[in-house]
């Protein structure tokens, strides 16, 4: 269950990062978000099923545990299933919604949309039967989950076959939708470097499709054997994962504008900490000659937007650089520098001027004030 908990840990972030970017990226929320957020509830009652049934002793062997003990474990387990069966599916929708968003605007790839069509519908068809089969294999449907009441369960077997039939589908349908968005990548007008990058993220899909394949080998175990709350565990666990892995992948490629502002910030923070580190906050030592250290008159450089010492800002004369403003002096203590100053004019008007203020050709005179 912590293998679970923890897949559950990254879909929620994958999911809440998704969320920030659609809202405060993109500005958009589109279909292929709105079934991820489909997704992500269905498998968190599922997961939240499967933990109750794990609590009430799924994957302890049959013997260890009494009636209703037994009872509880596998009515959750079930249920946890039956619901994680469809979260599967919700799953491929959300990525076949995000393949079609992405190519709706190549004519000549709009033309392969049904064969995504194809495949989404396919799935939920599937899966629906699945479900119903499941809860139809036994009569009544209560038998099983508590083999001690009177029924019959006939139709395991073919429970299972169809079981073998999903999965392995459901598989093929995960690597189709790995390898298809490199027809839809590879003709948008971007980098190569990027198409890749799509390219790969999309291929994650592969691990998905592997996970299935385990869990429909895994299948014959609920039908072998008699010790039903220990051999359905592993199913259980590569059946979750499964429905995980479609959420986590399937998110990673509609986060490309969120990684793109992210690195954008970093190496914006990278370029503003060097340039602080060049410019600001240090007493550092230059020569005429521009070399750091050199020989000859040195100048004392001072961070900007500190006060010299001694210095006032109402001074009219005031020493930026060096605190003796000695300009290279000898005796000065601080060595050579620059000395700001500050010159004040004023605009006087004579009597004459007054009069012929109308005369362009006066104008007015400043006279500096010393």
């Amino acid at each position: 269950m912590a293998v679970t908990w923890a897949e559950t840990a990254v879909a929620l972030i994958l999911v809440a990062a998704r969320t920030y970017t659609n809202g405060f990226i993109l500005r958009a929320f589109e279909w292929d978000y709105w079934w991820a957020l489909v997704t992500l509830i269905a498998s968190l009652v599922a997961q939240i099923m499967l933990t109750v049934a794990v609590l009430s002793g799924l994957g302890n062997h049959f013997g260890l545990l009494y009636g209703p003990q037994l009872v509880k474990a596998l009515q959750w387990s079930w249920m946890g299933q039956i619901v994680a069966i469809q979260a599967i599916g919700f799953g491929k929708i959300a990525v076949i919604a995000f393949l079609l968003r992405i190519q709706e605007r190549n004519t000549k790839l709009k033309k392969l949309a049904w064969f995504l069509y194809f495949i989404g519908i396919s799935n939920v068809i599937i899966n629906i039967d699945q479900m119903i089969l499941i809860l139809l294999q036994c009569s009544p449907s209560r038998k099983l989950w508590n083999p001690a009441i009177p029924g019959t369960c006939y139709h395991i077997h073919r429970t299972n076959h169809v079981g073998y039939f999903q999965g392995s589908w459901a598989a093929a349908s995960d690597l189709a939708l790995a390898v298809y968005p490199i027809l839809v990548f590879w003709n948008l007008k971007i980098s190569k470097r990027v198409k890749i990058g799509l390219c790969l993220l999309m291929a994650g899909g592969l691990v998905a499709a592997a996970a299935g394949i385990v869990k429909t080998i895994y299948i014959k175990l609920i039908s072998v054997g008699d010790d039903p709350t220990y051999a359905i565990s592993a199913l259980v666990i590569w059946a979750y994962t499964e429905n995980w892995l479609v959420l986590i992948l399937g998110s990673l490629p509609p986060l490309r504008s969120l990684f793109i502002r992210i690195f954008e910030q970093i190496s914006t923070n990278a370029s503003r900490s060097h340039t602080a580190r060049t410019h600001d906050g240090y007493n550092q030592t230059f020569s005429q000659s521009g070399t750091r250290g050199g020989k000859g008159n040195n100048i004392n450089m001072y961070p900007v937007g500190k006060k010299t010492p001694g210095a006032s800002d109402d001074d009219s004369e005031r020493n930026i650089l060096p605190p003796g403003g000695g300009f290279g002096r000898i005796n000065d203590p601080y060595g050579p520098g620059i000395l700001r100053t500050t010159e004040i004019r004023q605009t006087v008007r004579g009597k004459d001027d007054k009069e012929n203020a109308s005369d362009d050709s006066l104008g007015n005179l400043e006279r500096p004030v010393v």
